[in-house]
């Protein structure tokens, strides 16, 4: 089959390589469509270390190929949304509802649930093994689409569980740093739990008029205004809710800075290098504030609750699909998106 496979910084692309088969609890996918996330840029950019020839990316659509043994209620020819997060289902960490902090059947383990494109070869390639299939696949309604239910599998996913974690209440009011897809998508996931005001803020152009577009009731670029300044006199002090969607020291301390005494900061960056609480910003450490962090929750539950969403028409997706591709031109459409060029938000992937 052809799949997209990393052998080095800088170094990847569409290869001949073995077809997997479907062991014992496994399930092999023809995928449909896949697209490229913002960690598999760090990937190919040495930013994320993986082992040389592993198959890129963690979001995809597929039709069932064939099913290995113990994997019941499922057959071949069905149309199924796996999650970025693939867990086992039967840990201690998945039993305790931490998913995504998977231990493969033993406690917990810090990312054990991100497999795809990680640990294991991952969905940019005509056929992909889905691990512990009877908890990770989720049947697609015959009336959603693969373009309307892709994002689901991790930047929705990610981007509600920001506002989630953080716990958004009806009538708050929040700030996302980054506006890019899973910032986007936080604030999507913010103004769904209710909150009253949702501000955006980024510096790309092209994200915050998507921003507009999604729903965000008030867009600040940081290179024209003084964000933390702008965000206080809106919301008479400081938000309940600041997501940071990042990961940079600097968007991870203005966030800090934006909320009021008791607020909460919810951090979906992935953060590098050294990251510093200011004294000032967080009070001493005796505001009251809270600070959570989160990685993209998976399983067939949580697929099925966010078709759900898509299904009765609370959130459509559809519009951040900017650019699709086929799979031999992947790598143009890597240069694309980690260049942002033409507006680009997010990119499809064909067989």
């Amino acid at each position: 089959m052809r799949a997209n496979v990393f052998r080095g910084v800088n170094q990847f692309g569409i290869e001949e390589v073995e077809r997997p088969k479907a062991g014992p609890g496994e399930a092999v996918v023809r995928m449909t469509l896949t697209t490229i996330c913002g960690t598999d840029l760090h990937i190919v950019r040495g930013e994320y270390p993986v082992k040389p020839g592993l198959v890129i990316g963690h979001e995809f659509v597929g039709v069932i190929e064939e099913l290995g043994a113990g994997v019941e209620g499922y057959r071949a020819g069905q149309r199924v949304l796996v999650g970025a997060i693939t867990p086992c289902g039967q840990c201690g960490a998945c039993l305790s509802g931490l998913l995504s902090q998977c231990g493969h059947g033993g406690g917990h383990e810090a990312l054990g649930g991100w497999r795809l494109g990680n640990t294991l070869n991952g969905v940019q390639a005509e056929y992909v093994r889905v691990p512990s299939a009877q908890a990770n696949l989720a049947p697609i309604p015959d009336e959603l689409t693969d373009e309307q239910v892709v994002l689901l599998a991790d930047i929705a996913s990610t981007g509600f569980s920001g506002a989630e974690s953080g716990k958004v209440r009806i009538g708050d009011s929040v700030v996302v740093f980054a506006q890019g897809p899973i910032g986007l998508c936080a604030s999507i996931g913010a103004r769904l739990m209710g909150a009253a005001l949702v501000i955006g803020v980024d510096g790309d152009e092209n994200r915050l008029k998507m921003a507009h577009r999604m729903g965000v009731d008030v867009v600040l670029d940081y290179r024209q205004v003084d964000v933390v300044r702008e965000v206080k006199q809106l919301t008479r002090g400081g938000v309940d809710v600041a997501i940071e969607a990042l990961g940079t020291p600097g968007t991870f301390e203005n966030a800090l800075r934006c909320l009021r005494p008791g607020g909460t900061l919810s951090s979906l960056g992935v953060y590098s290098g050294k990251l510093e609480l200011p004294h000032d910003a967080f009070a001493a450490g005796l505001g009251d504030h809270h600070v959570v962090t989160t990685l993209c929750p998976g399983g067939k539950e949580r697929m099925r609750r966010l078709m759900e969403m898509v299904r009765t028409r609370r959130v459509d997706l559809t519009p951040l699909i900017t650019h699709r591709f086929r799979l031999d031109d992947i790598q143009n459409a890597y240069a694309l998106f980690g260049e942002r060029r033409d507006g680009v938000i997010k990119v499809a992937i064909r067989p």
